[in-house]
């Protein structure tokens, strides 16, 4: 039988926060849970991120500063709403969204992510994020508690995405903003783009078509406002390195991606190319934003 510690941290929220949830003070408060297959899912995802938050902290995709401001700015965000940043890693569009608004909290499952977020944001200077480590299907947070809801390149890690935005859905009172790849419509494209995934990052859970994203809303009852498309170029090397795998790994999804482009046929939807003796490729990348009735309205 598997197990898994439960680690509760509280990393800088006061008594008097809004939504104090006093299980949250404990530091080094372990106990014994038995792991569900998506509690398996989550302790790979703690694992993978906690040994690669570093460079996680700093891969192009993450730190884009344009692309940033744009999704902040796609919002519509007012200084006197609340916002939650979802699986907020190393907390950059919680930072970025602290520059707009006086109240924003994080929140994340792995612990040394949240570590790195909360140094960014000591010398960003800025005081008025909370970052908690919580798991965004319990989130410890009251019905509508939040204007808007983010969530960046993390909902392809989720077991029960549904489940996810449900709970996104709750705690939202107006708007759920979903920033994420999107793979092929065509279901061997999407298979394969996967399985590639996967064998990069073992916390990798499925990277869904926009047909399967837009169900997904119209299932919990979110209403789609706006889907901006844009296209982010990816160095392999430097895709591959971010995740920490081993050389193995990283020939085989090589001889993988490499073929793709031989046989002119993009298996992988990625638009895999080589140019320069470089290998890259491309993320088809959405903002989504939704209307949130919350459970509170």
């Amino acid at each position: 039988m598997l197990y898994i510690y439960n680690i509760y941290l509280k990393l800088s929220i006061a008594n008097d926060h809004p939504f104090f949830v006093p299980q949250l003070m404990y530091t080094n408060y372990l106990s014994f849970t038995t792991v569900s297959p998506a509690m398996g899912i989550k302790e790979s995802a703690i694992k993978q991120f906690g040994k690669q938050a570093q460079a996680y902290s700093k891969g192009n995709i993450f730190v884009d500063g344009f692309h940033l401001s744009k999704i902040v700015e796609i919002t519509g965000v007012k200084e006197n709403q609340r916002v939650l940043d979802i699986a907020t890693g190393s907390g950059f569009l919680a930072l970025e969204f602290a520059k707009k608004t006086k109240n924003v909290t994080g929140c994340d499952i792995t612990r040394n992510m949240l570590l790195h977020a909360k140094e960014k944001q000591k010398n960003s200077g800025l005081d008025n994020i909370d970052f908690l480590l919580c798991d965004v299907e319990s989130l410890p947070f009251p019905d509508g508690a939040f204007d808007i809801v983010s969530c960046r390149f993390a909902f392809h890690h989720f077991p029960d995405p549904k489940k996810a935005l449900l709970e996104m859905r709750r705690v939202a009172r107006q708007t759920i903003v979903l920033v994420d790849g999107v793979s092929s419509e065509d279901p061997e494209k999407s298979k394969f783009h996967n399985e590639i995934e996967k064998m990069r990052d073992p916390s990798h859970v499925r990277i869904n078509a926009m047909s399967e994203i837009k169900n997904m809303f119209e299932d919990i009852g979110a209403v789609i406002k706006d889907i901006s498309h844009w296209e982010i170029p990816q160095d392999f090397d430097e895709w591959i390195k971010r995740a920490g795998a081993g050389e193995e790994t990283i020939i085989k999804i090589r001889g993988l991606m490499t073929g793709s482009v031989a046989n002119y046929n993009d298996s992988t939807g990625l638009h895999v190319k080589i140019e320069n003796g470089k290998l890259g490729f491309t993320y088809d990348t959405i903002i989504l934003i939704a209307e949130a009735i919350s459970f509170s309205s």
